[in-house]
């Protein structure tokens, strides 16, 4: 997994990362970012829908399938995170099957994943596969089109199914002490009951992979930046299709796989892995 350099943790803050503090400071201190977070909308707070499968952020390319069964999506002040599963066509519980997170937080806002996480971390923490006997391959760090992951195989013994886990960790936030990255895909898929999965063709299908919008990012802070925010659109999803307090007690039990038949879904859902930094905290380290 991509970590930050060693030796950056810590560092003191040079003349440019002061320089852009001491913008923020003002700017924030003007009010002219409306939000107490320093994001310049207001802010929705905690909702989850399940979306139409034709909605959502993750894309997935692949032969077994024409489009997503299920989408569920969550959002609060903080982070973005959407859960997609994709079913083969065959017999159930024997098809084909991958399910993916993808994780972003909204415009400008200064918070980071905190994700000490692996491949195999993420992988065995399916619903699919917790429990299960697994024989694991070696990582590869494999470049796609929305950005480098790296991909694992394993097996799951008992049911002899061939799969790969993914993960990929993306934008980590300069002015973060830490250096944590804002946008995290992890996810995995599993081939048909007894049908290998070579390496040539884990690298074809991670190739399928997708992302169906990227927010824009400011590389000025307000007033400054003169285009308009993309704040309706992170949140756009969500706004169309959230409902009331059944409604989304209902679409955060299917992506934890809360009777979901065949076993889908993940028990941490939503995770909540976002947290706020200040750029001032790398002052204090050693």
């Amino acid at each position: 997994m991509v970590r930050p350099i060693a030796g950056f943790k810590g560092i003191k803050m040079n003349t440019f990362t002061a320089i852009k503090s001491y913008i923020i400071s003002v700017v924030l201190g003007a009010g002219l970012l409306g939000a107490c977070a320093g994001v310049p909308y207001n802010q929705p707070g905690e909702r989850t829908a399940e979306l139409p499968t034709d909605k959502g952020v993750i894309l997935f390319s692949a032969p077994d399938w024409d489009a997503a069964v299920r989408r569920v999506q969550y959002t609060d002040n903080e982070q973005r995170v959407d859960y997609a599963l994709f079913r083969g066509r065959g017999e159930a519980g024997a098809a084909a099957q991958a399910e993916f997170i993808y994780m972003e937080r909204p415009t400008m806002a200064n918070v980071a994943f905190n994700f000490p996480f692996n491949v195999r971390d993420k992988a065995a923490a399916w619903n699919f596969s917790k429990g299960q006997a697994v024989e694991w391959g070696e990582a590869i760090l494999t470049t796609i089109d929305i950005g480098t992951i790296y991909t694992q195989p394993y097996r799951l013994v008992a049911m002899d199914r061939q799969c790969f886990g993914l993960l990929g960790e993306w934008d980590n936030a300069v002015d973060d002490p830490d250096l944590r990255p804002t946008r995290i895909l992890f996810g995995y898929y599993c081939a048909p009951t007894g049908v290998p999965l070579g390496e040539d063709k884990i690298t074809s299908l991670a190739g399928g992979l997708g992302l169906r919008t990227m927010t824009r990012r400011a590389v000025v802070y307000a007033p400054f930046y003169k285009k308009t925010l993309s704040s309706e659109e992170f949140y756009r999803d969500i706004t169309a299709h959230a409902g009331d307090d059944k409604d989304n007690i209902r679409a955060m039990g299917l992506a934890q796989g809360h009777g979901v038949l065949p076993v889908a879904g993940i028990a941490e859902f939503p995770f909540r892995y976002a947290q706020y930094y200040s750029m001032s905290e790398g002052d204090d380290r050693n």
